[in-house]
């Protein structure tokens, strides 16, 4: 299916003459606030949504009325009374005239009553479908791999393993094509190619998980060709202490420790950190390319580490917050001539970052990240009686400024601004072994500035004096310009229009927008290793991809009129992105490399669709996906399956046990290889590689419980528990068990 520029003109022309009349409509959430034990009413109880920014404080009665024009589908309401435990729940389930019941808390001494709010960009960003999991879906689930909670999410698939580390594509993206933020920090320098590393993000430390899907997000998806995934975590001033520890197949150990210090009322030290092992067994020799079953090698290992410190203090106007990442990946496995063989990864990010209100300037975001890295690769060239060895050294300095801003215009119509500013410092260094004799062949000091400029203007309004009709428009524009005289601008576009019925709401959408991605300077070297190999001295720099994307969707919520089940969301959206100056990577099994050039364009197209029913029985949770993607040029974007679906069913119980399995099926993809033939080693040349169709069950149970004080997890765990993935190389989709126990003090 293919859409005319004068079809989308037309389209939007339509969209455009339904909002001419329009103004606002207001919803109520109304209440009670009391004592769980007593029933007494609180006074003086805040009351919030943490998307809309809207509140209200109950009164003498513990009776709230909150008023809001925002659409409150995805917010979720939040309720703090100083020594009571605090309240959320998805707004869209809460039932109006109800009570919350506060548990009481122990009080702690110079508590924050008033904390700011972080500046939500995701608000006002273009329409484009959005999946969004609460810390109370996340417990629902029982997982302890955050690369699961994905498998319940249309046109969301997770690839690499403990060894490459987890990676997530968004409607047949490439993994450097999603954006990933953990509390407002872009995560995606910590891994390698410039694509984020999942399994750092710690699951049982997450607030709410976002995915927003499509290339057309102004302020947080820049080059973001797939979506965004924004990640927030849990915020606590009270002491606690977390530790976890997970033991399953490939000889596999992880540890895992967080510690909470409030060291006052106002400010908190937070320490997370992670350290596993695993030895998968598997080695990739010459003709075992497209083998399910690879050569059994002990000597292939992994050790990975991550640390995150993060310091917070929050003050009346707003939250000051310091954090340290660090990274670091030490891979090992042998060579085809039995020679060992490293690949090395040690990066630091630092971020500082203000929130809130200063000097007279308010609703604005200022943060400072800084990126040190080195990076190690070591290669070999197999050819006969050559014992050459490459080992390529890069160390990155990468600085970047953001400041973002809220300006309200009048009461339902917002603009936002981003300003960024980026420096790139990049030191290349290779080095040849030949016959034992190491030498210095290639020395490069390289760096690079860009600024952006981005912003979006929100109007929201009632449909004439229909007043459960109500329209949102939003355009976006983005500008980046580098130091070497090269800039390029970014609209973009799109119209939501909701349907409020007593029970249901339908909400169309529709976006249409460009997007560029600039590789960065580590990313130019990684393609020129080839290069280097053979002593030529040029670094060749890449052209920025670019996008066209458009996307039509339609979502759908229900409330029930009976007890069967609570609510049932649904949502189907068709995309459209064409990508321009496409990296393409052909993997090379002889030196254990790939080759890299950037030769055009690619065109996807894709349907997604979704359909869930919450609280079945008051008991389950079940959901089901589809995904069907139609990719023009595999070798721009190999092994994206034509198909996927997935089934998923949760259970919690108030006894403290759960369940979750997830029924899942990948359809056929194909994509090139550079391989050789078992007869011939010598002889490589590019061939098409089929992955057939395959599915596969995820099952796992636990009990929560507490026990002198103590809240215990107890999990067992069985991921692609069938084994009927027949392609390893890419997705390491083993059969895998795991065991794992936690406590929280």
């Amino acid at each position: 299916m293919r859409i005319s520029y004068k079809d989308l003109l037309r389209l939007t022309a339509l969209l455009v003459l339904l909002t001419i009349t329009l103004n606002a409509q207001e919803k109520r959430l109304i209440g009670t606030v009391v004592d769980a034990e007593s029933g007494d009413p609180l006074k003086g109880a805040d009351v919030y949504l943490t998307v809309a920014n809207d509140g209200a404080s109950t009164d003498e009665d513990g009776v709230f009325i909150l008023r809001t024009k925002a659409d409150i589908t995805y917010d979720t309401l939040v309720v703090n009374f100083l020594g009571y435990q605090e309240y959320r729940r998805p707004a869209r389930r809460f039932k109006n005239l109800s009570s919350i019941r506060l548990a009481p808390a122990p009080l702690q001494q110079d508590s924050v009553t008033v904390r700011a709010d972080r500046l939500n960009l995701v608000q006002q960003e273009i329409p484009h479908a959005r999946s969004t999991l609460s810390f109370e879906e996340i417990e629902i689930r029982g997982t302890s791999e955050i690369s699961d909670l994905f498998k319940a999410v249309p046109s969301v698939r997770v690839e690499g393993n403990d060894i490459s580390g987890r990676q997530i594509q968004i409607r047949g993206s490439n993994p450097g094509e999603v954006n990933i933020y953990v509390d407002g920090i872009l995560i995606n320098s910590l891994g390698l190619e410039n694509a984020a590393d999942l399994s750092i993000v710690p699951i049982e430390n997450i607030e709410t998980l976002e995915v927003l899907k499509g290339a057309n997000l102004t302020l947080m998806g820049n080059g973001a060709f797939g979506g965004v995934v924004n990640v927030t975590t849990k915020r606590s001033l009270e002491r606690s202490l977390f530790l976890k520890t997970k033991q399953g197949s490939f000889d596999s150990q992880y540890y895992i420790g967080e510690l909470n210090l409030p060291l006052s009322g106002k400010f908190v030290i937070n320490y997370f950190g992670q350290y596993n092992d695993i030895k998968p067994g598997i080695e990739y020799f010459p003709g075992e390319a497209r083998n399910a079953d690879k050569t059994e090698n002990d000597a292939v290992e992994t050790r990975k580490q991550n640390h995150n410190v993060s310091m917070n203090y929050y003050s009346e106007q707003g939250e000051f917050s310091t954090r340290f990442y660090g990274y670091v990946l030490d891979y090992e496995k042998l060579s085809f001539d039995g020679q060992p063989l490293a690949n090395n990864r040690k990066n630091y990010l630092f971020s500082s970052a203000y929130s809130g209100s200063l000097g007279g300037l308010n609703d604005f975001d200022l943060r400072v990240n800084y990126l040190l890295g080195d990076d190690i690769r070591r290669r070999d060239r197999l050819q006969p009686g050559s014992t050459d060895r490459f080992e390529d050294g890069f160390k990155t300095n990468r600085m970047n400024i953001k400041f973002m801003k809220k300006f309200p215009i009048k009461s339902t119509n917002e603009f936002q601004l981003l300003t960024e500013y980026f420096h790139d410092e990049l030191d290349i260094s290779t080095d040849q072994e030949l016959s034992g004799v190491k030498q210095n062949i290639y020395q490069a000091e390289l760096y690079e500035n860009r600024w952006s400029v981005a912003g979006v203007a929100a109007f929201s309004d009632k449909l004439g004096q229909q007043e459960k009709i109500t329209w949102k428009t939003h355009f976006g524009l983005r500008g980046d310009f580098i130091s070497n005289g090269d800039n390029y601008v970014s609209p973009t576009v799109g119209l939501q229009v909701s349907f409020d019925q007593p029970r249901r709401a339908f909400i169309p959408y529709m976006s249409y927008g460009k997007n560029v991605r600039i590789p960065t300077l580590l990313e130019n070297a990684y393609t020129d290793l080839g290069e280097i190999s053979r002593a030529d001295t040029t670094l060749r720099r890449l052209k920025p991809e670019e996008s066209n994307a458009f996307e039509l969707g339609l979502g759908y919520q229900q409330h029930a009129a009976s007890g069967d089940y609570e609510t049932i969301d649904a949502s189907l959206a068709f995309f459209h992105n064409v990508v321009f100056n496409k990296l393409v990577t052909v993997v090379d099994f002889v030196q254990q490399d790939f080759d890299t050039s950037q030769i055009g364009r690619n065109v996807t197209v894709g349907v997604e669709g979704s359909l869930k029913f919450n609280r079945v029985l008051n008991l389950f949770d079940l959901q089901g996906t589809a995904t069907y993607l139609d990719i023009e040029r595999p070798s721009l974007y190999p092994f994206k399956p034509r198909s996927m679906f997935s089934v998923q069913l949760s259970y919690a119980g108030r006894w403290g046990g759960y369940f979750s399995a997830t029924a899942f099926y990948e359809g056929e993809s194909r994509g090139f290889i550079q391989d050789v033939s078992a007869n011939n080693p010598n002889a490589a040349g590019l061939s098409e590689v089929m992955i057939d169709p395959f599915y596969d069950l995820d099952l796992s149970i636990g009990y929560r419980f507490r026990l002198s004080g103590i809240r215990w997890n107890l999990q067992a765990a069985g991921y692609n528990i069938l084994d009927n993935s027949g392609f390893q190389y890419y997705l390491l989709k083993k059969q895998y068990f795991q065991v794992s126990l936690s406590a929280r003090l």
